[in-house]
C-alpha cells in the first residue's frame, strides 16, 4: 500500500515548504465543513498547535514508494527490495491546504502526484487517543473501503505517515467541489425542490448502507456535501460524508453504554435517552436536517445538553405554511416513537414524488401544457381549444391525486391513519 514505509514529515517552523510544494494555497479557517462546537463526541478537543494544520512548511509527507507486483506463481526468486525515498522525490500525495477539521482527524486537500489529480487526505489524530478512538478510526477505514454508492465519497488509499514525529493514520478519499449543506443553509432557507432533492438522494444512500447492516448515527448538514451539478435529473449532487461514529446493526459498538454519539442538535429521542439505536435513528436526523433547510434555522439550539433533551419535551414545530405533503412526511420522519417512521427506501420514494408534485404545480400555474396532453392533428380550432381546455383540467386533477395519495400514503404507513 502506498505510504507502507513511512518518513518524518516536515516540522519546521513557517517559511518555505519542502520540495515540491512552492506556492502552496493555505486555508486558515479550520471550520468549513464542520461544527466541532456542537458535537456530543468525546474526542473533539482542539489538535495541539494550529501551524501544524495551516503552515505548509509543517505539513505532512507521504513518500513515494510505488509497490512492485508479486512475482508470478512458481517463481522463487526473491522479491526485490523497495528503494527507499530520496530526499528530492516528489511525495506520492503533496498536501496543499487545510481545508476541515472534525472531532478525530484533519481534512487536506492534496495532489495525487502518481495519477496526477487533486484528493482530500483524511489524517486521524494520534494523540491521546484511547483504545476505542483507534478502534472507531479502523472501523471508519474498513467500512468505507467496502461500500459503493454514488451518494458516498469513494476511497482511494489508505496507510500511515509521520507527521512531527507522530505515526499518524490517513485516508485517501475523492476531492468534491462544493460545500457542505451547512453553508448553504447559512446563507437562509433553501427552495423546497432543492430540499426534496437533497432529501431524495441522502435517503438513497441511507437505505444502501442501512442494507449494508450500518446505522451512520450522525447525520448532520456538516456531512452532507452539496455539488452544483445537476445530476440525474436533480438540480444538485449530495454526496454523504463521515462514517466515524457509525453502528452495526446488530448492536456491535465502540463506545461505552450511556455515552451519546453523534452531534446534539440532530439526535433522536431515543438517542438522548439512551435507548437502543436503529436505523430509524438517521431518518429521525434527516427529517431535522431536511425542515432545518426549508426554514433555514436550527430547530433545537442552545447547549448541548439543551438541545439533545429539548426533544424529549416537544416535537420538531413544522411550519403551517408548507404544503399538506411536507408537513406528512417531516412528520413521519421526526415521530417520537421509531417504529413509525419510514424506512429510508420509503423515503426517498416520498420525496421523488414529491419532485414531480412540485414540477407539475410548476407547469399548471405557467399554463403549460406537457406534449402527451397536446391535441394533434388538423383539427379545428374550437375542437383544438375543448382537448387542449380538457388536458390541462385533467393534469390539476392528476396534480391534486398524487398530492393526496403522497399524504394518504405516508399516513398509512406510518400507523398515523388506521
Amino acid at each position: 500500500m502506498h505510504g507502507s514505509a513511512p518518513i518524518d514529515g516536515p516540522a519546521s517552523p513557517p517559511g518555505p515548504g519542502p520540495a515540491g510544494m512552492p506556492g502552496v494555497g493555505v486555508r486558515t479557517d479550520p471550520t468549513r465543513r464542520t461544527d466541532p462546537a456542537t458535537r456530543t463526541d468525546p474526542g473533539q478537543a482542539a489538535y495541539g498547535d494550529p501551524s501544524l494544520r495551516t503552515d505548509p512548511g509543517a505539513m505532512p509527507v507521504v513518500p513515494s514508494v510505488t509497490p512492485r507486483p508479486a512475482p508470478a506463481p512458481g517463481y522463487d526468486a526473491p522479491a526485490p527490495q523497495e528503494p527507499e525515498p530520496s530526499a528530492d522525490s516528489a511525495p506520492r500525495y503533496e498536501f496543499l491546504e487545510h481545508i476541515g477539521s472534525g472531532g478525530m482527524a484533519d481534512v487536506y486537500r492534496a495532489r495525487d502526484n502518481e495519477l496526477g489529480r487533486h484528493v482530500a487526505v483524511k489524517l486521524f489524530r494520534e494523540t491521546e487517543e484511547t483504545v476505542a478512538d483507534q478502534q472507531r478510526r479502523e472501523r471508519e477505514i474498513n467500512l468505507l473501503s467496502g461500500l459503493t454508492h454514488v451518494g458516498l465519497v469513494p476511497v482511494h488509499d489508505a496507510g500511515r505517515l509521520m507527521h512531527a514525529g507522530i505515526e499518524r493514520r490517513y485516508l485517501v478519499m475523492e476531492l468534491i467541489d462544493g460545500l457542505s449543506l451547512a453553508h448553504r443553509i447559512a446563507e437562509g432557507p433553501i427552495k423546497p425542490r432543492q430540499v426534496a432533492d437533497i432529501g431524495a438522494q441522502v435517503a438513497d444512500v441511507l437505505s444502501y448502507v442501512h442494507g449494508r447492516g450500518v446505522i451512520h448515527r450522525d447525520i448532520k448538514p456538516e456531512n452532507i456535501l452539496i455539488s452544483e451539478v445537476p445530476t440525474f435529473g436533480y438540480t444538485l449532487m449530495t454526496r454523504l460524508a463521515d462514517f466515524g461514529v457509525a453502528q452495526f446493526v446488530d448492536g456491535t459498538r465502540l463506545t461505552g453504554h450511556g455515552t451519546i454519539m453523534g452531534t446534539a442538535a440532530y439526535i433522536s429521542p431515543e438517542q438522548a435517552r439512551g435507548e437502543e439505536v436503529t436505523a430509524a435513528t438517521d431518518i429521525y436526523s434527516l427529517g431535522l436536517v431536511l425542515l432545518e433547510a426549508l426554514k433555514g434555522e436550527r430547530e433545537y439550539t442552545g447547549t448541548p445538553i439543551e438541545a439533545a433533551l429539548a426533544r424529549l419535551h416537544r416535537p420538531p414545530a413544522i411550519p403551517e405554511d408548507l404544503s399538506a405533503e411536507w408537513r406528512s412526511i417531516l412528520g413521519a420522519m421526526t415521530a417520537d416513537d421509531p417504529a413509525v417512521r419510514p424506512n429510508a427506501h420509503d423515503v426517498a420514494s416520498t420525496m421523488r414524488d414529491l419532485i414531480r408534485l412540485m414540477i407539475l404545480q410548476t407547469q399548471v400555474r405557467k399554463g403549460r401544457v406537457p406534449v402527451w396532453a397536446r391535441a394533434s392533428g388538423n383539427a379545428d380550432d374550437g375542437a383544438d381549444r375543448r382537448r387542449r381546455h380538457a388536458g390541462m383540467v385533467g393534469m390539476v386533477l392528476g396534480v391534486l391525486g398524487v398530492g393526496i395519495a403522497i399524504a394518504v400514503g405516508i399516513a398509512a404507513g406510518t400507523g398515523l391513519i388506521g
